[in-house]
C-alpha cells in the first residue's frame, strides 16, 4: 500500500502525531482572516498556502458538503491513512493510534460523517488536547490562591462564584479529564466547532470578494478607469475569497442558495429528531444543550452565506428558490417561536430568526422586483408554463402560492413575517397598479375602436398577464387581499416595530449581530422596505422604525469607534441620495418643526453621522437641510390675531402676516407687552431669521385645540439651533416666542447632540477632506451667529453644561435626567480635535472636577443618580472625555511647546492648538479625573448594572487611558530620571548617543504634567500597601477573558469583550514594567498576580487576541520579581504543576500554525527572561522537559506529569541548524533565548544531543556572511541589522561553547573554526556606520522647526521592547500622533522629518548590533587567546589589536557612546596582548604593534604640548600600558642570541627600525610624562593616580630593557637631563611625606624606583651623583621615618611599612647601581650614607634570624620571611660586599667607614633556611596580590614565590662565600 500525499486541510498523520504539523482548525482560519493581528509575511505564506489548497477551497465553495456520511470509500481512504506504512507503531508514540482508530470510527457513526474526516476531527482535538486541559477545573490549590489575592471576602461581588467553590484535587480533575465519555465530548465540541467556523469562513471570504468587486465596480462607475475595468489593490482575504467565488455560477446562483435553503432544512429537522446523544454513554445533557445552540449557529452561518448570494449575486429570485424559501419558513411557522427553557438556546434561536426576518425580504428583492414589475416590457413571457427556474414573477403558479404563504402568515399574525409580508403586499399593490394601468389603457383603446385595425387593436386589448393571477388572489377574500396584507403586516405583525427592534441590532455597537458591512447591508434593505412602506402616511411607527434604522442603535461613541464605511454600503448616505425618503420623511419632519421638535432633530442627528458625506461636493450631508429650512410650524397664542385669511375660494385655510411674529422675547413678560414705537425697535434690531415678517404667507393645519399654522419662513437652522440653546440659560434675556418659554430640555440635548456629531463626523472625514477643520469651526460659526455679544455657541452649550451640573448635583434618584450632561460631553469631547485652545480653559473652571477650589460634581452625580440606575452613560462619557483629554495632550505636546509657527495660513490653526492655561492647571485636571477614575476603577465590581457591557466598558477605558498615561510619561526618556548609570545592553548602550559629552541639551520634559497622574497610579497600584480592593477589578477582568463568548455571530461583542481583557492585561504589564524601571521595591501587584497566574495563563489559550498579551504579562512578571528581590517568587510554583505542564505545552507549539511573528517574538522573548531570570525550576523545565518532581526522581509515576514531548531548547536548536533556510527576524529571538540559557544554564546547554549539530550550523553560517553594502534602501540596512546581531549572538555562543570546553576539558579544534571567523576580524572591531551628518542635520533642522523642543523629547526608554527598524530609537509611532498635521514633518512626498527619524533610526539600529557585535567578539578572542599556542590564531589576534588601534586613529563622532567604544577597544588591545606575551608568541606581526600603539597615542595627543583633557585621561593611561606592553615586546630578550657578537649585530639591526620610536616616547611619554605628573601631584595629591607614575616608570623601564638600547643611553640621559626628570624626580622624593595619600607615602616609593631606573644607565648615576643625590635623599623629610626604627614589613602603618619599601626595593638597589657606575669614586660617600641608617642596618642582619636564636624576640612569637625581606638581605649582602672590597683596594689611599652588619650571623641563618625548606615554606608569607598570585602558581610542591625566595637566599649565600662563583 503507497503512501497516501500530503494535503494542507488533512496532513500526513504520522507528522500530526508528532507534533510536527499542526491540523489547520476552521477556528483558527477564521480569526486569522478576521484578527487584527497582523500576520507577518514570512507567515502569512502559511495561512494562504492552506487556502489555496485546491481540497480547502472546495470544502470553502461547498462548506454544506464537508462531512458526507461514510460510504466504502471513505472507509478504504480512513484504513490507508492509519496504516502502519502511514503511522508507524511505536510504544513511546505521543497519542494512541488504536484509541484514535476508535474514536473516529464512534464520531463517524454517531455523527454520520465520512471516517476521513472523523479521524481529521479526532486529530485535532488530541493536538489541542493541553489547551482544552489547561481550561479545565481550577484545582482547590489554585481557587485558595485566586481567592487570597482577591482578599478572601466571601462576600465580594468581584470574585464570581465558579471561582468560590470548592476544586478538585489536581489527580482528580486529570483522572476526569482523561475519561473516555469526557474525550468524546471533546471530540463531539471540536465537531460543532469545526462545521460552524467552516461555514463563518466560507461566508467572511466570499463578503471580502464581493466587497472588492463592489469596489471595483463603483471606481469604474465614477470614471476612474475612463470606462475600463478598474482593479483596485486586493488583500490576501480577497484573493481568496475570489478563488472560492470563482467555484460558484455567480451568475446564475440559484443552485448554491436552493444548497443553503436545504441545509438549513436539514439542520432544522435535525433539531425536531434531536441528537440522541443524551442516551449514549451516561448523562449528556450539556451537549446536548450545546448540540442545539451549534445547529441554530450552523443555521445562521448558512443564512449568512444566503445572504450574500441574495445581495451581491441575485437579482430577481427565481421561483424554485422563493417557493423552497417560503415553503420552508412556512413549515417551522416563520420561526416565531422555538420552546426551550435554556437561556443560551433562546439566544441563539433568537439570533436565527433575526436574520431570517431580514433573509425573507431580501429574497423578495424588493426593488429590483417592483423595478421589473413596474416595466411591462420585462414581463411579457408571463405564463404557467415558465419554467420554476426562472424568475418567480414570470409563473403567476408561483405568485399564487407565495400568496397563499403569506396569507396564512397573515392570519396567524408572526411577527417574524411582518417585514416580508409588508414587502409581498407592495409587490401586488404594483402589479395591481400595473394591471389597473393596463384595464385603463385597454378601456380607452376600446372606446376609440376602429375595424379597420383590428389587428392592432387585439395587440393592444390583449389583457395583463397578471389579471386573472390577481383575480384569483382577490377572490380568496371578501375584502380587497393587498390591503389585507398591508393592515395586517402594520398592525398585527407590528412591522415597524420589528423592523426597528431588528435594525438595533444590527449596528457597530457590542451587541450587534454580523460584521458590519453586513449588518449596514441588512439596514439597507430595511431602509428601502421603509421608503416603499412611506404609503401608509407619517406616522411614529414608521418614524421610529427609519431612526432605527439610520442609526443601528449607535451611540455617539459608537460612530467614534467605527471604521468608515463606503458609501455604497451606508444606509445614511442611501438616505440621503433617496428623494421619497428624503420626501416622506425627512421634509415632513422639517415641515412640522419646530411644532413637532423630536422627529426633525433626531432625524438631523441620525445623518449627521455619516462621515463620507463630508468634503465631497457632490455627496449630500445633514446640513443641506439645516441650511434652509422653508417653513416654520409651531402653535400659535390663543389671543393671537396679527393675520389674515387669503384665498379663501380654495378654502385651504390659507393666512397672511398682518404683523410681525417674533420667534424669541424678552424672558420678562412686561417687556412683550411694550407699544408699537418700541416694537418696531425691536423689530429693526431683531435678527431677520428670528422674526416673520409682515406679509409672509402661511396655512393653519389644526384648528382643533390651539391653532396649529405654518409660515413660509426661510431661516438657518444651525443659527436657530444656537438661539434655542442661548434660552436655555438660566441668565438668557430671552426665550423661545412660540411657547413663552426656554426651550424644552429634549431639544437641547438633540441640538446639542446635533452639533456634537456633526464636528465628530466631519473630523472623521479629515482623511478625504483636507477642510475639514475649517468646514467644523464654519459650523460652530453659524451656530453663534444669532447668539447675543460675547457669546458664541461653545460659550452657550458650557454654560448649559455647568448650569446642568449644579442643578442635577442636588437631585437623587434613579429618574433623574442626565442627558443634556451626556450631550455636552459629547460636544466638549467633539471639540478638542477642532478648538484645545477652547476646551482645556473651561474644563479648568468647570464644576465637574473642581480642579481650583471644593468637591467636583462628577462623583455626587455617579453616586445619587447613576449608582441607583445602573446606567451609567454620563460616567461612560466622562472616561471618554478623560482618554481624549490625556490623548490630545500627548499629541500636541511637541507643537505646543514649539514657539515657531509653520506658516501664517495656520495661524488660526497654531492659537486653538495651544490650551491657553499653564501646564500646571493642565496636570492638575488630569490628575482629576485620574483620582477619581481610581475610586470608579476600584468600586465598580461592585456596581448595579442594567447592562453588564458598561462594567467592562468601564474598565477598558480607564485601564486603556491608564496604560497611556504610563507610556506617554514614562515612554519617553524626558520624563525619567536616570541618575544611575544603565547596562550597556540593546537600547541602553545609545541612551547617550543623541548626546555630545562637551555639551549638554536641556530636558524640556514635554510629558511633565502627565507625570503626576503618572505618580498617583504608581503609588495607588505599585504601593507595599495597595489592597485587594485595588486589585479586584483586575482580576474580574482576567475572569471576563476565560468567559470570552466563542461566537462568530456576535463579532462585535467578541472585539469589545477581547479589548477589555486585553486592556487590563496591558495596563497590568505596563505597571510592572514602570516598576522594574523605576527600581521600586516589591509591591502588592506582583504578589497578587503571581497567586492568579494560573488563571492569566489559561486566557492563552481562550482567544487568539490574548497570546501576546498574556506571554508579555509574564516575562514583565518575573523580571520585576526578579530585579526586586533576593529570591523572587517561583511562576513555576504558582502554576502548580499541572497547569505549568499545559501552559508550557501550548507555548511550545510557538503559535503554530499561523506562527505570526510577534507572537512568536514574544514567547522566546518570555523563555529569554526565563532562562535569565532566577526562575530556576521553570527554566530547568522548559531546557530539559522534566518538571521538577521529574528532575528530583528517577522516574515518573505513570502519565500523571509527562514531560515535554520536546524541550524548548531542542526545539530552538533543531530550528537554527537550518538557520540557513530562517528569516533573519526568526532566527533572532531563538538565538537570543539560546545565547542566554548558555550563560546561565551551561552545562544544560551544552549537554544537549543537538548541541554539536548546532554549533557546526551556526559557524558555517556566520563564515558565508556577507560584507555589509552601504545602501540608501532602509529595507537594506535593517537586514543589515538583523545580520550583524546575529553574528553578535553567535560569537557569543561560541564564547561560552569554548569557555565550557576548557572548564571541563573537552578537546575543540581551533583551526577548524578560525576560517569561519573573517567576518569578525573584518568588521567587529571597525569604527560603527554612524551617519554623523544625518543626526547633526535632523537635531538642527528638528530644533529649528520646533524650537523648545529637543530630539530628546522623542528617545524612547526601556518601558517597551523594540526591535530593529524605524522605530527603534526614537519614537517614531508616537512622534507621528504628535507631528502628522505639520508638514514639516510629514514633507510634500514623505520627504520630511519623519523620513529622516525613520533613517536616524535604522542608523542608530546598524550601530547598536555593531556595537554587540564588537562586544561579542571580544568575549570570543579573549576566549581564544587561553590557548594560543597556535601560530595562525596568533596572528589573527594580533591582526585584531592592530585593527582596534587602527579604528581608534579614525574620526570618531563626538557622541559619548563612541568614545566609550575607544575605550573598549584599547582594553580589548590589552588582553589580547597580554596573552599573546604570554603565549611567549614569535609571529612577526607582533614587532609592528609598537608603532600601532604609538600611532594611537600621537593621533591623541598631537604634538605633546597642551596636556590631555580630563575626558581623554582613561583612554590615554590605556594607550600607555598597551604602549608598555607593546614594547615588553621587543624588549624580552631571545634565547637564541646569546652569543655576544652575534647580539650585537642584532642589537644595531633592531634599533636601526625602532628607536627613533623609543628615543620619541622617552621624550614625550616618560620626560613630559613625569613633568605632567609631578604638576598634578603637587597641585592635589588626592585626585592624582599614583598608578600613572607607576607606568610612566615601567615604560622606561622597558625601553632600557631593549636589546641595544645601550647605544642610544647618551641621547635618552640628554633628553631626560634637559627636560630636569631627574631634579622633578628627587624633589617629589623630598616632598613625599607631606604628598601622602592616607598617611601612605606612595610616591616617597614611586619617585625612588624611578630613581632606580635612571640608575640603571651608566651616564645616568654618574650624573647623579655629581648632582649630589645621595645627600639630596638622606635631608628629605621622609628619611627621618626610615631612621626612626619603627619601618619594617610588618609595621603598625601603612606609611611605616611603606617607609620600609622605599629602604629595601628603592635605596638600597639604587646603591648599587651608583657603586656599580661611580666605582670606589663614591664608595665613602655610600658608606656614610648607610651609617644614618643603623637600625635599618641591624633589622636587616637580624630579619632572617632562625627560630629561637634572636632572643629580643619574646618566647613563642612566630617571625615570618617575605620575598622582600629576602631582596633586602641581598641588597646589603652585595653592598658590603662591594665596599669591602673597595676598602681593600683604596686601603691607605681612601678611607672608607665601615659598615656594621653581622656577614656571618647573616650567612649562618641563611644556611638555616635553605637546609630547612618545609619550615621556610610555612614561614613564608606573601605580601600584596602579586605575591599571593605568585604562590598560588607553580607545581605542587614548590611555588613561584618558593622559587623566588630559594633564589634570593642562594644569591645571598655565594655574595657573603666571598662570591666564588662570581657575583
Amino acid at each position: 500500500m503507497a503512501p497516501i500525499p500530503n494535503s494542507s486541510y488533512f496532513p500526513s498523520l504520522e507528522r500530526c502525531l508528532n507534533g510536527d504539523l499542526l491540523v489547520v482548525s476552521w477556528k483558527t482560519v477564521y480569526s486569522a482572516i478576521t484578527s487584527n493581528i497582523e500576520i507577518g509575511t514570512d507567515h502569512q505564506a502559511v495561512i494562504e498556502r492552506f487556502l489555496s489548497d485546491p481540497e480547502v477551497v472546495q470544502l470553502l465553495a461547498r462548506p454544506f458538503d464537508a462531512y458526507p456520511p461514510p460510504s466504502t470509500q471513505s472507509k478504504a481512504a480512513f484504513e490507508t491513512k492509519t496504516s502502519a506504512i502511514n503511522v508507524t507503531p511505536s510504544s513511546s508514540a505521543k497519542y494512541d493510534i488504536k484509541e484514535i482508530k476508535e474514536d473516529s470510527l464512534w464520531l463517524s457513526k454517531v455523527a454520520k460523517l465520512d471516517e476521513v474526516s472523523a479521524l481529521r476531527l479526532v486529530t485535532e482535538e488530541c493536538q489541542f488536547r493541553t489547551s482544552a486541559q489547561l481550561l479545565a477545573q481550577f484545582s482547590e490549590e489554585e481557587l485558595a490562591s485566586i481567592r487570597d489575592a482577591a482578599g478572601n471576602s466571601q462576600y465580594s461581588s468581584s470574585i464570581p462564584l465558579s471561582l468560590l467553590v470548592q476544586g478538585l484535587d489536581p489527580e482528580a480533575i486529570q483522572q476526569q479529564f482523561a475519561r473516555k465519555d469526557r474525550r468524546r465530548q471533546r471530540i463531539l465540541r471540536t465537531y460543532f466547532s469545526e462545521r460552524r467556523y467552516l461555514l463563518k469562513t466560507s461566508e467572511r471570504l466570499l463578503d471580502a470578494a464581493f466587497l472588492h468587486q463592489a469596489k471595483e465596480q463603483n471606481a469604474a462607475n465614477k470614471g476612474k478607469g475612463k470606462g475600463k475595468a478598474v482593479e483596485l489593490e486586493r488583500s490576501w482575504q480577497t484573493n481568496c475569497g475570489i478563488a472560492i467565488a470563482s467555484q460558484q455560477d455567480v451568475a446564475n446562483p440559484q443552485s448554491f442558495i436552493l444548497r443553503c435553503i436545504r441545509a438549513i432544512g436539514a439542520t432544522l429537522k435535525k433539531l425536531e429528531e434531536r441528537s440522541g446523544w443524551s442516551d449514549l454513554d451516561g448523562e449528556r445533557e450539556d451537549i446536548e444543550i450545546e448540540w442545539i445552540r451549534s445547529q441554530f449557529t450552523e443555521a445562521t452561518h448558512a443564512m449568512e452565506l444566503l445572504w450574500q448570494f441574495i445581495v451581491n449575486a441575485m437579482d430577481i429570485p427565481t421561483g424554485r428558490a422563493i417557493l423552497e424559501w417560503f415553503r420552508l419558513q412556512q413549515s417551522y411557522g416563520f420561526f416565531n417561536s422555538f420552546e426551550s427553557d435554556e437561556p443560551s438556546i433562546q439566544t441563539s434561536f433568537h439570533q436565527f430568526r433575526s436574520i431570517t426576518t431580514v433573509v425573507s425580504l431580501g429574497m423578495l428583492n424588493l426593488p429590483s422586483t417592483l423595478d421589473q414589475v413596474a416595466e411591462p416590457t420585462s414581463t411579457e413571457d408571463v405564463s404557467s408554463e415558465i419554467s420554476i427556474d426562472e424568475a418567480f414573477l414570470l409563473n403567476p403558479r408561483t405568485v399564487t402560492e407565495v400568496q397563499e404563504i403569506f396569507l396564512q402568515a397573515a392570519d396567524a399574525g408572526f411577527e417574524t413575517v411582518g417585514p416580508a409580508l409588508l414587502a409581498w403586499s407592495l409587490i401586488l399593490r404594483e402589479l395591481n397598479i400595473r394591471v389597473e394601468r393596463k384595464k385603463a389603457a385597454n378601456q380607452i383603446d376600446a372606446e376609440s375602436y376602429n375595424p379597420r385595425s383590428s389587428s392592432d387593436s387585439e395587440i393592444a386589448m390583449v389583457p395583463d398577464p397578471y389579471e386573472q393571477t390577481l383575480e384569483e388572489i382577490k377572490s380568496v377574500l371578501d375584502e380587497d387581499p393587498i390591503d389585507f396584507l398591508a393592515r395586517r403586516a402594520v398592525n398585527t405583525c407590528r412591522v415597524f416595530q420589528t423592523i426597528a427592534t431588528l435594525s438595533l441590532r444590527l449596528g457597530n455597537t457590542s451587541t450587534g449581530l454580523f460584521s458590519n458591512s453586513v449588518s449596514a447591508k441588512m439596514r439597507m434593505y430595511l431602509l428601502d422596505l421603509i421608503k416603499n412602506g412611506t404609503i401608509v402616511g407619517y406616522i411614529p411607527e414608521i418614524i421610529e422604525a427609519t431612526l432605527a434604522t439610520l442609526t443601528g442603535n449607535e451611540s455617539y461613541w459608537d460612530i467614534l469607534d467605527s471604521k468608515p464605511i463606503d458609501v455604497e454600503n451606508d444606509p445614511v448616505a442611501m438616505f440621503l441620495t433617496d428623494d421619497v425618503l428624503i420626501n416622506g420623511l425627512l421634509k415632513n419632519s422639517q415641515f412640522r418643526y419646530p411644532w413637532e421638535a423630536l422627529p426633525f432633530l433626531q432625524m438631523i442627528r441620525a445623518l449627521a453621522s455619516c462621515s463620507s458625506c463630508y468634503g465631497n461636493e457632490d455627496s449630500k450631508s445633514a446640513l443641506m437641510f439645516l441650511e434652509s429650512i422653508p417653513m416654520f410650524t409651531y402653535t400659535m397664542p390663543a389671543d393671537f390675531d396679527g393675520y389674515e385669511t387669503v384665498q379663501e375660494e380654495e378654502n385651504a385655510n390659507n393666512i397672511r402676516l398682518t404683523q410681525p411674529v417674533m420667534l424669541f422675547e424678552p424672558r420678562l413678560k412686561g417687556f412683550r407687552n411694550f407699544g408699537g414705537q418700541n416694537r418696531s425697535l425691536a423689530v429693526v434690531r431683531v435678527d431677520e431669521d428670528f422674526c416673520i415678517s409682515v406679509g409672509t404667507h402661511g396655512r393653519i393645519i389644526s384648528e382643533s385645540g390651539p391653532k396649529v399654522a405654518f409660515w413660509y419662513h426661510q431661516y438657518h437652522g444651525l443659527k436657530y439651533f444656537g438661539k434655542l440653546l442661548e434660552t436655555f440659560l438660566a441668565a438668557s434675556a430671552e426665550v423661545d416666542a412660540t411657547t413663552h418659554q426656554p426651550v424644552d430640555r429634549d431639544s437641547v440635548s438633540e441640538i446639542i447632540g446635533i452639533i456634537a456629531t456633526l464636528l465628530l463626523s466631519i473630523a472623521r472625514s479629515a482623511h478625504d477632506n483636507p477642510n475639514s477643520i475649517e468646514d467644523a469651526r464654519k459650523i460652530l460659526e453659524i451656530a453663534s451667529s444669532g447668539l447675543n455679544r460675547n457669546r458664541d455657541v461653545i460659550s452657550v452649550i458650557f454654560d448649559i453644561f455647568e448650569e446642568e451640573l449644579q442643578n442635577l448635583s442636588a437631585y437623587s434618584g434613579s429618574d433623574v435626567p442626565l442627558q443634556i450632561l451626556v450631550s455636552c460631553i459629547h460636544f466638549i469631547h467633539a471639540m478638542i480635535p477642532i478648538s484645545p485652545g477652547r476646551v482645556w480653559p473651561l474644563m479648568s473652571k468647570t464644576a465637574l472636577l473642581a480642579v481650583s477650589r471644593g468637591k467636583g460634581k462628577l462623583p455626587s452625580i455617579v453616586e445619587s443618580v447613576e449608582l441607583l440606575s445602573g446606567r451609567y452613560e454620563f460616567l461612560i462619557s466622562c472616561c471618554r472625555l478623560y482618554e481624549s483629554l490625556v490623548e490630545d495632550f500627548a499629541s500636541n505636546a511637541i507643537r505646543r511647546r514649539s514657539k515657531a509657527r509653520s506658516s501664517a495660513r495656520l495661524n488660526d490653526g497654531d492659537e486653538d492648538i495651544s490650551t491657553g492655561i499653564p501646564d500646571m492647571v493642565l496636570a492638575k485636571i488630569l490628575l482629576s479625573f485620574t483620582r477619581y477614575l481610581v475610586d470608579v476603577l476600584e468600586s465598580s465590581p461592585g456596581w448595579k448594572y442594567a447592562e453588564q457591557g458598561d462594567r467592562q466598558r468601564i474598565c477598558e477605558i480607564i485601564s486603556r487611558t491608564y496604560n497611556k498615561v504610563l507610556e506617554y510619561a514614562y515612554g519617553i526618556e524626558t520624563s525619567v530620571d536616570t541618575k544611575k548609570e544603565e547596562p550597556p545592553t540593546r537600547i541602553n548602550r545609545l541612551l547617550k548617543s543623541a548626546e555630545s559629552s562637551k555639551k549638554k541639551e536641556n530636558l524640556t520634559k514635554i510629558m511633565e504634567p502627565l507625570m503626576p497622574s503618572a505618580l498617583l497610579l504608581i503609588e495607588s497600584f505599585l504601593s507595599a500597601s495597595s489592597g485587594a480592593l485595588r486589585f479586584q477589578p483586575l482580576l474580574r477582568s482576567y475572569y471576563d477573558g476565560l468567559e470570552t463568548p466563542d461566537m462568530a455571530i456576535l463579532p462585535n461583542l467578541l472585539n469589545f469583550w477581547t479589548a477589555q481583557v486585553n486592556a487590563v492585561l496591558s495596563f497590568s504589564k505596563t505597571l510592572l514594567r514602570v516598576s522594574a524601571m523605576l527600581g521600586r521595591p516589591p509591591s502588592q501587584l506582583e504578589n497578587q498576580l503571581f497567586k492568579v497566574s494560573s488563571l492569566i495563563a489559561r486566557l492563552y489559550v481562550v482567544n487568539d487576541t490574548y497570546r501576546t498579551s498574556v506571554v508579555t504579562l509574564f516575562e514583565s512578571l518575573i523580571v520585576t520579581a526578579s530585579n526586586n528581590t533576593s529570591e523572587p517568587p517561583s511562576l513555576l510554583g504558582h502554576l502548580g504543576p499541572q497547569t505549568a505542564k499545559n501552559f508550557l505545552h501550548v507555548l511550545s507549539d510557538l503559535d503554530k500554525p499561523l506562527s505570526r511573528d510577534g507572537n512568536v517574538r514574544s514567547i522566546w522573548d518570555f523563555l529569554s527572561k526565563v532562562v535569565s531570570s532566577r526562575q530556576q525550576w521553570f527554566a530547568n523545565y522548559l531546557l530539559t522537559g522534566k518538571t521538577p518532581r521529574e528532575a528530583l526522581t528517577a522516574k515518573t509515576s505513570g502519565k500523571e506529569l509527562a514531560s515535554l514531548d520536546k524541550p524548548l531548547l531542542t526545539t530552538a536548536l533543531e530550528a537554527l541548524i537550518g538557520i540557513n533556510e530562517l528569516a533573519k527576524t526568526e532566527a533572532l529571538p531563538m538565538l537570543q533565548f539560546v545565547t542566554l540559557a548558555q550563560n546561565f544554564w551551561p552545562w544544560t546547554v551544552c549537554n544537549s544531543p543537538k548541541y554539536g549539530d548546532f554549533i557546526k550550523a551556526i559557524t558555517n553560517f556566520v563564515g558565508h556572511f556577507k560584507p555589509i553594502q552601504q545602501s540608501t534602501n532602509l529595507e537594506v540596512v535593517i537586514d543589515a541589522c538583523h545580520q550583524t546581531r546575529i553574528g553578535a549572538y553567535v560569537a557569543e555562543i561560541l564564547a561560552m561553547h569554548l569557555f565550557h570546553a576548557r572548564q571541563t576539558g573537552i578537546p575543540t579544534s581551533i583551526p577548524e573554526l578560525l576560517p569561519n571567523l573573517s567576518y569578525f576580524t573584518r568588521f567587529a572591531v571597525g569604527v560603527p556606520n554612524y551617519n554623523n551628518s544625518l543626526h547633526a542635520l535632523l537635531k538642527q533642522n528638528f530644533e529649528t522647526k520646533f524650537p523648545g523642543c529637543t530630539l530628546r523629547d522623542l528617545k524612547r526608554t526601556i518601558l517597551e521592547e523594540h526591535q530593529y527598524g524605524k522605530g527603534y530609537f526614537y519614537n517614531l509611532q508616537l512622534a507621528n500622533k504628535m507631528l502628522s498635521m505639520s508638514e514639516a514633518w510629514t514633507g510634500r512626498s514623505d520627504d520630511g522629518l519623519r523620513a529622516e527619524l525613520a533613517n536616524a533610526n535604522v542608523n542608530l539600529s546598524l550601530v547598536d548590533a555593531h556595537i554587540a557585535l564588537f562586544h561579542s567578539w571580544r568575549y570570543l578572542s579573549i576566549e581564544l587567546s587561553g590557548n594560543a599556542g597556535n601560530q595562525d590564531l596568533q596572528k589573527l589576534l594580533t591582526k585584531v589589536v592592530a585593527d582596534c588601534l587602527t579604528a581608534n586613529m579614525r574620526p570618531q563622532p563626538p557622541e559619548e557612546i563612541f568614545s566609550r567604544l575607544l575605550q573598549a577597544r584599547v582594553d580589548f588591545g590589552i588582553v589580547l596582548t597580554q596573552r599573546l606575551i604570554q603565549a611567549n608568541s614569535t609571529v612577526p606581526e607582533m614587532q609592528g604593534l609598537l608603532s600601532n600603539a604609538w600611532d594611537a597615542i600621537r593621533a591623541l595627543r598631537g604634538s605633546f604640548d597642551r596636556a590631555v583633557p580630563d575626558a581623554d585621561i582613561l583612554y590615554y593611561r590605556s594607550l600607555l600600558k598597551l604602549l608598555f606592553l607593546t614594547i615588553r615586546i621587543h624588549a624580552e630578550a631571545k634565547q637564541q642570541d646569546t652569543a655576544r657578537n652575534l647580539r650585537a649585530s642584532k642589537k644595531i639591526a633592531q634599533m636601526s627600525s625602532i628607536g627613533p620610536v623609543i628615543m620619541e616616547i622617552v621624550n614625550n611619554v616618560v620626560a613630559i610624562g613625569i613633568r605632567e605628573i609631578a604638576s598634578v601631584i603637587h597641585e592635589s595629591p588626592a585626585d592624582s593616580s599614583p598608578e600613572d607614575f607607576a607606568l610612566i616608570t615601567g615604560i622606561l623601564q622597558s625601553c632600557l630593557r631593549i636589546p641595544g638600547i645601550e647605544f642610544c643611553q647618551p641621547q635618552i640621559v640628554n633628553m631626560l637631563t634637559q627636560a630636569g626628570v631627574p631634579r622633578l624626580v628627587v624633589t617629589l622624593f623630598s616632598w613625599s611625606d607631606s604628598l601622602a595619600i592616607d598617611g601612605d607615602p606612595i610616591y616617597g616609593e614611586l619617585s625612588m624606583l624611578f630613581l632606580l631606573e635612571l640608575s640603571s644607565m651608566p651616564l645616568m648615576a654618574e650624573q647623579l651623583a655629581i648632582d649630589g643625590v645621595l645627600g639630596h635623599l638622606a635631608s628629605a623629610n621622609i628619611t627621618s621615618y626610615l631612621r626612626s626604627g619603627k619601618v619594617g614589613p610588618f609595621a603598625e602603618s601603612a606609611g611605616l611599612q611603606r617607609c620600609y619599601s622605599i629602604w629595601a626595593r628603592g635605596i638600597l638597589p639604587f646603591l648599587l647601581n651608583l657603586l656599580d657606575a661611580v666605582q670606589a669614586s663614591i664608595a665613602t660617600e655610600v658608606s656614610l650614607f648607610l651609617a644614618q641608617f643603623s637600625n635599618l642596618v641591624k633589622q636587616s642582619e637580624q630579619s632572617l634570624d632562625a627560630p629561637e636564636t634572636n632572643r629580643i624576640i619574646p618566647q613563642g612569637t612566630v617571625r615570618y620571611i617575605t620575598l622582600t625581606i629576602c631582596s633586602e638581605t641581598h641588597s646589603m649582602a652585595l653592598v658590603t660586599f662591594i665596599l669591602n672590597r673597595f676598602r681593600e683596594t683604596l686601603k691607605g689611599t681612601t678611607d672608607i667607614p665601615d659598615v656594621k652588619w653581622d656577614a656571618s650571623g647573616v650567612l649562618e641563618n641563611v644556611e638555616f633556611w635553605l637546609s630547612s625548606r618545609a619550615l621556610l615554606k610555612d614561614r613564608l608569607l606573601p605580601m600584596g596580590e602579586r605575591e599571593t598570585e605568585m604562590r598560588r602558581k607553580g607545581g605542587p610542591a614548590v611555588s613561584e614565590l618558593e622559587k623566588k625566595v630559594l633564589s634570593e637566599l642562594e644569591g645571598i649565600k655565594e655574595v657573603l662565600n666571598g662570591g666564588e662563583n662570581g657575583s
